[in-house]
C-alpha cells in the first residue's frame, strides 16, 4: 500500500528482453490512453522541481503506482503542476519536453520509459540491467477516514469527507458526515428539519458559509427559533465534501465570510471498473431506531471514447427516533417527546441523478449534470388537549450545473468555466392554526442561477515557477414566499383590521433580490522545490433590491358593518370598532463592494513536512433576509414589529492562520504512513450582525431589525487532524480548540444598547474524536471503532438563548465492513453504542439526539 523500492524485477504487464518496434508502441499507447485509469480525473497540486520526486508526489495524488528508470529521469525537472486534470493529462504535462514516454503496467500501474528501450529497463553496453525505482502511494484516501492525499500538500485550512466515510453505514442525515471534521459543527436547533446548516469556527447562517453542490450555492433560508441557513443533499450520489475553513481566494469564494463546503457528485469513472464500458452500483440498507431504508441504484455507461453517462435514484425512509436511556437530560414530555420519541423527526427522500461527460477533443472536457432532491417532512409539537400540531413540509431542490474545462498543451491557458442554477422550492402545508379544522399553504422558494470563469497561465521565471490564477464569478438570488390572504383570514379570524397577516411569513421571510459580481487575480511563485510565495486580489460587488411594508400601531377605527353582522353595535349605530395598522410600503435598493487581499508563505523544509502562513480578507453583504426584514411572528401572534434597517453595513473580516502538513511514509515499516494537518487560526470581523432595535420615521414607532454589534468579534482555535496507517491497523484522530467572542452590544444614533437576537449560537469550545480499526483475513474484513467527545455550551445572548444550552457528552460508534468478492460488501454499524442521553451541540434543548442505532447496508458493484 505504501512506496517502496526495488532494485529488480518489473513491474507486471512491462516488456523486459526485446525492445519495442516504434508500430508497436503506437499501438500501444493507444491503448492505455483507452484503458489506462488516467482516464478518470483527480486534483492535482504539484510545486516545480525534480522529475523523479515529482512522479512521486504524482502517484500520491493520483492514487497510482508509477515506475520509473532512475537513470532515465536523473538530471531532469518537473513544471508546477496545479488543477483538476485527467491523470492522463497530469502526467503528459510533467513529462513534457523530457523525450520520456510511459505505458500502462498493469492495473493502477504507470511505467514511465526512454523510447527506443524496453519499457523499465537500461541499457548499459550490450547488457540489459534492470533498475527500476517504484514509486507508489496509499489506496485513494491514505489520510484521516479516507481523506485524500492533496489535502496533505494543500497550504490551506481544508478537510475532505471522503467516499470511503461516506459509505461506512447509513446516515440518518447528511449532516452526521460532518461531526468528526476538525472545526466545523452543524447546527440542528431546527432539529425536525432535515436541511443541512453548517457552522465553520463559530459562523453560520445568512450565506456567512457558501454551501454548495458542484460548485452551485444552495443559498435558501428561512427564518425560525434556530438555524435560518439550509442546504438539502442525500448522500447516495457524493463522492467527496470539501470544507474550506478560511477565505476561498477563487472561484466560489464570491461573498463568502467564513469559508465554503462542496459536495461534489459522483462520475462515470467512480461506477465503471477499469477496462469495462459500463458498470452498476446498488446498495439497500436499513436500521433501528426508525432508520426503516436507504438504498439507492447507480449506472454508468462509457458509450464511446468520447463520451460517458451516469445516472441513479435512492430513496430514504427515517421515523421519528428514540433518545437514549442513559443520562439526566429533560425531556419536553407531551410537548416534543411523546412515548419514548421525539415527534416529526422523521423523512422520505427521492433523489435523482444524471450527468454526461464528454471529451470534445484531448484537451477540452464538458459535463453537465442535474440533481433532484425531494424531501417530505414535518414540524410541530403535541400538546395533550388538543392533539398534535402539524406543518407538512414538502421540499423540492433542484440542480443544475454545467461545466468545461480547457487544457491545452499550452502553459497559457488551463481554462475553467461554469454555469449553473439551482432552485428550492418549500411548499409547507400550515397546521399550526387557531382552527385546527383549516389548513393553508405558504411557499417559500428560493432561485439562484450563476456561473464562473476562471484560467491559470504558467511561465518559467528566473526565479522558480510562476502561476497567475484570475478570473470572475457572479451569481443572482431570487427569493419568494407566497401566502394566500383568503386561507389565512379562514384559518386566523381575528377583529383587526388594515394589516395582511401574511406579513407574519413573507415580512421575515421577503421577497427580494440580490445579484453578486466578483473577479479575483492570485500570483504564486514557487522557487525550487521548497518555497511558495502567493498573493492576490480579490473584488466584490453586490446589489440588493425589493419592496416590503411596515405597519405602525393600531389605530380605533370605525369601519362600517358587514351585511347580517348583528352586534349590538351594528344594530344600534351601524358601524363597529376595529384595530387598523396603518401600513407604509418601503423600497430598498442598496449596493455594497470591498476590495480583498490575500498573502501565502508556504515552506518545504522536507519532503515529508510543509509549513505555512496565510492571511486572507473575506465580505459579506447583508441577505435578503436582514435587509427587508419586515412584519413580526407568524400569526396568531399579531405584532407587526420588524422594519428594515437603512443604516445597515456589510461584515468584514481578516483571518491569519498558520499551518503545517505532514506526509510521511515508511515511518517505522515500508507499508505505513503518516498524515497530518495541524492549523492555528484567529479571525477578528468588523461589524457583525446581528438583531436590536432602530426607530423608523414614517410612524414614529420603534422596531426589530438587524443591526451592526459594537467593537470587534473574534474568534480562535486550533484544528488538527491525523491518522497513522500500517496496512493491518489504522488509527487517526481530529481534535478541535475553538474560543469565540460575540459582541453583545451595538450603538444606534449614539446610544449604546444590548442586542436582541433569539440566540446567537456559541459553539463547544472543545472537539475531540479518536478513531481506529484493523483489516483482517487479506483485507477482506474490516473492523472499527469512533469515539467523539464534544464539550458543553451555554449561548449567553439572545432572548432564547436557555432552550440552547447542552451539556458535555461522549460517543461511541462501531462500524465494519465484510467483502465477499471483487463486487458485493456488506457494511454494518452502531451508533451511540452506549446509548446515551444527550442534546447535540448547537441544538436545541426540545430535540435531543437519538439513541442507539444498529445499522446495516449491502453493496452490489458490477
Amino acid at each position: 500500500m505504501l512506496a517502496g523500492i526495488s532494485a529488480s524485477g518489473l513491474v507486471a504487464g512491462s516488456p523486459a528482453h526485446a525492445q519495442v518496434p516504434a508500430h508497436e508502441q503506437a499501438q500501444e499507447q493507444a491503448q492505455d490512453t483507452a484503458a489506462l485509469v488516467g482516464e478518470e480525473r483527480a486534483r492535482f497540486r504539484i510545486p516545480a522541481q525534480p522529475l523523479s520526486s515529482a512522479l512521486s508526489v504524482f502517484g500520491q495524488q493520483a492514487g497510482l503506482q508509477v515506475s520509473v528508470n532512475a537513470a532515465a529521469v536523473r538530471g531532469l525537472s518537473a513544471p508546477a503542476l496545479s488543477g483538476e486534470l485527467t491523470r492522463r493529462g497530469a502526467l503528459g504535462r510533467l513529462l513534457a519536453g523530457s523525450g520520456l514516454s510511459w505505458r500502462s503496467g498493469g492495473p493502477r500501474t504507470v511505467i514511465v520509459y526512454a523510447p527506443g528501450q524496453a519499457a523499465g529497463t537500461a541499457n548499459v553496453g550490450d547488457t540489459t540491467v534492470l533498475d527500476p525505482v517504484v514509486l507508489s502511494s496509499f489506496d485513494d484516501g491514505s489520510g484521516y477516514q479516507g481523506t485524500p492525499d492533496w489535502v496533505y500538500s494543500s497550504a490551506s485550512s481544508i478537510s475532505v469527507v471522503s467516499r470511503e466515510l461516506i459509505e461506512q453505514a447509513p446516515a440518518r442525515n447528511t449532516r452526521d458526515l460532518l461531526d468528526t471534521v476538525s472545526g466545523v459543527y452543524v447546527n440542528r436547533s431546527e432539529g425536525q428539519n432535515p436541511g443541512i446548516a453548517i457552522n465553520i469556527r463559530g459562523l453560520q447562517d445568512q450565506n456567512r458559509v457558501v454551501t454548495m453542490v458542484d460548485g452551485a450555492r444552495q443559498n435558501f433560508q428561512r427564518s425560525g427559533h434556530g438555524a435560518s441557513q439550509r442546504a438539502y443533499v442525500d448522500t447516495a450520489f457524493i463522492r467527496e465534501i470539501d470544507v474550506e475553513k478560511a477565505a476561498t481566494t477563487g472561484v466560489g469564494g464570491a461573498g463568502a465570510l467564513g469559508g465554503t463546503v462542496n459536495f461534489r457528485t459522483l462520475e462515470a469513472g467512480d461506477i465503471i471498473e477499469p477496462g469495462r464500458t459500463w458498470g452498476v452500483e446498488a446498495s439497500a440498507g436499513a436500521g433501528t431506531n426508525a432508520l426503516d431504508f436507504d438504498g439507492s441504484l447507480t449506472a454508468a455507461a462509457r458509450v464511446s471514447d468520447r463520451f460517458s453517462v451516469i445516472a441513479g435514484i435512492s430513496h430514504k425512509k427515517v421515523g421519528s427516533y428514540d433518545v437514549g436511556k442513559n443520562g439526566n437530560i429533560e425531556l419536553w414530555d407531551d410537548f416534543t417527546y411523546v412515548d419514548g420519541a421525539v415527534v416529526f423527526t422523521g423523512q422520505d427522500v427521492l433523489t435523482t441523478f444524471l450527468k454526461g461527460e464528454a471529451e470534445l477533443g484531448d484537451s477540452l472536457k464538458f459535463t453537465l449534470s442535474w440533481m433532484r432532491n425531494r424531501t417530505d417532512s414535518s414540524q410541530g409539537s403535541f400538546s395533550p388537549s388538543t392533539g398534535f400540531d402539524e406543518d407538512l413540509e414538502e421540499i423540492t431542490n433542484n440542480t443544475i450545473v454545467a461545466r468545461a474545462d480547457w487544457n491545452p498543451d499550452s502553459d497559457l491557458v488551463d481554462l475553467k468555466a461554469s454555469l449553473w442554477y439551482n432552485h428550492l422550492a418549500n411548499d409547507e402545508t400550515r397546521g399550526y392554526v387557531l382552527d385546527p379544522d383549516v389548513l393553508f399553504p405558504v411557499d417559500y422558494a428560493m432561485a439562484t442561477i450563476g456561473g464562473s470563469l476562471e484560467n491559470t497561465s504558467r511561465f518559467d521565471v528566473a526565479f522558480g515557477a510562476l502561476s497567475v490564477n484570475y478570473g470572475m464569478e457572479m451569481f443572482h438570488d431570487d427569493g419568494t414566499t407566497q401566502v394566500d390572504s383568503g386561507y389565512l383570514a379562514t384559518a386566523y379570524p381575528v377583529s383587526d383590521g388594515g394589516i395582511d397577516l401574511g406579513v407574519g411569513f413573507n415580512g421575515t421571510n421577503p421577497n427580494g433580490r440580490r445579484t453578486m459580481l466578483s473577479g479575483f487575480a492570485n500570483v504564486t511563485l514557487e522557487h525550487d522545490d521548497w518555497l511558495t510565495l502567493s498573493g492576490g486580489l480579490r473584488y466584490d460587488h453586490s446589489r440588493l433590491w425589493g419592496s416590503t411594508t411596515i405597519y405602525g400601531n393600531s389605530v380605533r377605527t370605525q369601519v362600517p358593518c358587514d351585511p347580517g353582522d348583528t352586534s349590538f353595535t351594528c344594530r344600534r349605530f351601524g358601524y363597529r370598532w376595529v384595530n387598523v395598522y396603518p401600513g407604509a410600503d418601503l423600497s430598498v435598493d442598496r449596493s455594497d463592494g470591498a476590495l480583498l487581499p490575500n498573502a501565502m508563505v508556504t515552506v518545504q523544509p522536507f519532503d515529508w513536512l510543509q509549513t505555512f502562513a496565510r492571511f486572507s480578507q473575506s465580505y459579506r453583504a447583508p441577505s435578503v433576509m436582514e435587509a427587508l426584514i419586515a412584519g413580526g411572528h407568524p400569526p396568531p401572534a399579531l405584532p407587526v414589529n420588524n422594519a428594515p434597517n437603512p443604516d445597515l453595513k456589510p461584515e468584514q473580516g481578516n483571518t491569519y492562520e498558520i499551518g503545517a502538513n505532514v506526509s510521511r511514509n515508511g515511518v517505522f515499516s515500508a507499508e505505513d504512513g503518516f498524515r497530518m494537518k495541524a492549523v492555528a487560526f484567529y479571525r477578528e470581523i468588523e461589524d457583525y450582525i446581528s438583531m436590536g432595535t432602530v426607530h423608523r420615521a414614517e410612524f414614529n414607532k420603534d422596531y426589530t431589525s438587524y443591526v451592526n454589534v459594537d467593537g470587534t468579534t473574534r474568534m480562535s482555535g486550533v484544528e488538527i487532524e491525523a491518522s497513522y496507517d500500517a496496512g493491518l491497523y489504522y488509527l487517526g484522530g481530529a481534535f478541535t480548540w475553538l474560543h469565540t467572542d460575540f459582541g453583545s452590544t451595538y450603538t444606534y444614533q449614539g446610544v449604546s444598547q444590548p442586542v436582541e437576537p433569539s440566540v446567537i449560537f456559541v459553539p463547544p469550545e472543545f472537539k475531540v474524536t479518536l478513531d481506529a480499526g484493523v483489516r483482517l483475513l487479506d483485507r477482506r474484513l474490516t473492523l472499527g471503532a469512533r469515539m467523539n467527545h464534544v464539550g458543553g455550551t451555554n449561548p449567553g445572548i439572545g432572548s432564547l438563548a436557555s432552550g440552547y444550552v447542552t451539556s458535555d457528552y461522549t460517543l461511541v460508534d462501531l462500524y465494519g465492513s465484510i467483502r465477499f468478492n471483487d463486487h458485493a460488501r456488506l457494511r454494518f454499524g452502531v451508533n451511540n453504542l452506549t446509548d446515551v442521553a444527550y442534546v447535540p451541540a448547537l441544538g436545541a434543548e426540545s430535540l435531543p439526539a437519538p439513541g442507539r442505532t444498529i445499522t446495516a447496508s449491502f453493496n452490489v458493484k458490477f
